[in-house]
């Protein structure tokens, strides 16, 4: 599955990923995950609460997940870690970040995603 997220008139990025959940709950066979994003900056970011309930597809099917266009905002990080947390077959985690943002936040997005617990591979570009 692709889905791609564009934030035009978008202020709420909490709203988009209760939203990716709820499609995620209605997909559970899916093995292939693809998130594009196109993020301008001064985007207003909500902070993502961890779902009590965690997609079938995430904790059993889910084998590999590209996030494109990750600027590393926090509610960001959090869905790639709650997906890596939670997935018992996940073999694969790439996050190819925007080209927009710097080095430094490059650095830092990788080394909060490394130290974040895991059962797969991450690539990170």
């Amino acid at each position: 599955m692709e889905l791609f997220f564009c934030n035009h008139n978008v202020r709420s990025w909490g709203r988009k990923w209760k939203w990716m959940l709820d499609v995620l709950q209605h997909s559970p066979k899916l093995q292939h995950l693809t998130i594009h994003q196109e993020i301008e900056n001064g985007i207003y970011e909500d902070i993502w609460h961890y779902p009590q309930n965690i997609p079938t597809c995430i904790s059993s099917q889910l084998r590999t997940c590209l996030f494109k266009g990750c600027k590393g905002m926090k509610s960001e990080l959090q869905f790639a870690e709650y997906v890596m947390q939670n997935s018992k077959v996940l073999s694969t985690m790439t996050i190819h970040s925007a080209c927009s943002i710097d080095l430094t936040a490059k650095h830092r997005m990788l080394k909060k995603l490394a130290e974040s617990p895991r059962r797969c591979k991450l690539i990170f570009d």
